[in-house]
């Protein structure tokens, strides 16, 4: 249900609101733009800090070009950490998981924003049919999965089956007209917004999520009951958000997208028809529906290990708690719990917060002087040295046989997995079809391909994947590395 638009709610709703004070910005256009095309046309779910910063040099230097320098004088560093501060930030930076290189990530309030802004411009064509199939599409489905008379669902149910074998028919006579191309060009923009929608609702997700961790943190930092206490509290909170409608349906949305008869079927479906003449001309503006289902793993798996960082932090708590230095964590957990209070305030107005008092021992180096060493004269030798008269022969190939690994040769190996197992195939399942050759220099090749995204790939921190080969042929090596699992783009 939406929120009642009373005066004292829309009077805090304009001091709160990210989304209205990104309009009122005086920098709304180097925002907006900036924003917009480095996440949303691009489709990127985060980017590099550094990489962030290079982005806006470019787009910054763009605008000067145009407009002159005096426009927006700061460096573009200086204007990222601006939109990065915890009190009117648009970004959230963060560090990711085995990562030491931080990344940034629109919020999505701001995300909503850019797509409204995206809504209200001028659309060359407005498509109702569709969207009132759709609606009585749903309608339908929600009185036939609600009644609980058996006699209504079978007539339902035999309505279809009629509209089927009718198509059916037609099909068979060579009376089936199909769509006209207004209709393929309604679908196609109606498919487009819905894909669009369903990607920004992950960032939602999301947030969400951290939400809960931020709050889960917090109850173990401030919480002085027994820890057994805490954790019920805590799995009570998570089983929450895993219960709860959200938590389902992205559950159930999950388990859909990794299932390999609806993979493979959105992927022969959406080939087929980005060949038609009519999606060949929208993809010409817009390239979303070619590379959809890697956007969708990508931003499900995002949203799944920000769920697994929950349980890395319970998983630490439990831990501290068995060590035996008790004094110093409650001395952190009462820093943190004083940190908790002051959130949102201005510290120079505490400024003995981070302080400590001045301790410091007086330190003598007078015994760390090393003791007098008499220096040694070196005595040279001018006369020639004995020259060996036996020469020993020294076997040097083996220096010089340098294995050499193809690339794309590799990736052919990959390419030929990837049509077998239906466009998903695993590192291990790949090197068990071709079997290693050069050694541990080959497997890390295959990592190196994964990890640069020379080949779509996906790599799972949270699961163990093993890889063996001969070295020789009494001798099998054996490395453990986080699951890699290679993908097809459509």
């Amino acid at each position: 249900m939406s929120q009642a638009l009373s005066f004292d709610f829309l009077e805090q709703f304009k001091e709160q609101s990210l989304a209205l004070r990104l309009l009122r910005s005086p920098h709304f256009a180097l925002l907006t733009s900036f924003l917009h095309r480095s996440f949303l046309a691009n489709n990127r779910r985060a980017i590099p800090y550094q990489e962030l910063i290079d982005l806006l040099e470019h787009h910054l230097q763009d605008i000067a070009d145009s407009y002159g320098p005096e426009l927006f004088p700061k460096s573009a560093r200086a204007y990222v950490d601006d939109w990065i501060n915890n009190r009117c930030g648009y970004l959230r930076k963060y560090l990711p998981l085995q990562s030491d290189e931080p990344e940034c990530d629109l919020l999505p309030e701001i995300e909503k924003v850019l797509r409204w802004i995206e809504e209200i411009q001028r659309r060359r064509f407005v498509g109702t049919e569709s969207r009132l199939k759709l609606l009585l599409e749903l309608i339908d489905d929600l009185v036939h999965g609600t009644t609980e008379d058996s006699a209504t669902k079978l007539a339902t149910l035999r309505a279809r089956k009629a509209e089927i074998e009718q198509a059916i028919c037609a099909v068979e006579l060579g009376q089936d007209i199909g769509m006209s191309a207004t209709q393929i060009r309604e679908r196609l923009f109606l498919l487009g917004d819905l894909s669009r929608q369903l990607l920004g609702d992950f960032r939602q997700v999301e947030a969400n999520f951290r939400t809960l961790d931020k709050e889960t943190r917090k109850t173990i930092t401030q919480s002085s009951l027994h820890k057994g206490v805490v954790l019920d509290q805590v799995f009570g909170d998570q089983d929450v958000i895993d219960s709860s409608d959200e938590g389902q349906s992205f559950s159930a949305f999950f388990e859909l997208l990794m299932t390999p008869q609806m993979r493979g079927a959105m992927r022969q479906n959406l080939q087929s028809l980005l060949a038609h003449e009519e999606a060949r001309g929208l993809l010409r503006q817009d390239t979303l529906l070619t590379h959809l289902y890697g956007y969708l793993l990508e931003a499900g798996t995002k949203v799944n290990l920000t769920r697994q960082q929950i349980t890395d932090q319970l998983r630490r708590y439990i831990q501290e708690q068995s060590q035996d230095n008790k004094r110093i964590l409650e001395l952190i957990r009462d820093f943190e719990a004083k940190a908790h209070q002051l959130n949102g305030l201005d510290l120079r107005s505490y400024p003995d917060f981070a302080s400590l008092p001045e301790q410091q021992a007086t330190l003598s180096p007078l015994l760390n002087r090393g003791l007098y060493q008499p220096p040694q004269h070196e005595q040279l030798s001018s006369s020639e040295a004995e020259v060996a008269s036996t020469t020993i022969d020294v076997d040097l190939r083996t220096l010089f046989e340098v294995s050499h690994i193809d690339e794309q040769q590799l990736q052919k190996q990959v390419h030929g997995c990837l049509n077998e197992h239906q466009g998903q195939v695993t590192l291990a399942q790949v090197i068990g079809r071709y079997p290693i050759r050069h050694g541990l220099d080959e497997v890390l090749t295959y990592i190196k391909l994964a990890c640069e995204q020379t080949l779509p790939a996906h790599i799972d921190t949270t699961r163990e994947q093993q890889i063996r080969w001969q070295a020789e042929p009494e001798l099998w090596r054996v490395l453990r590395i986080p699951a890699i699992t290679f993908v097809r783009e459509l």
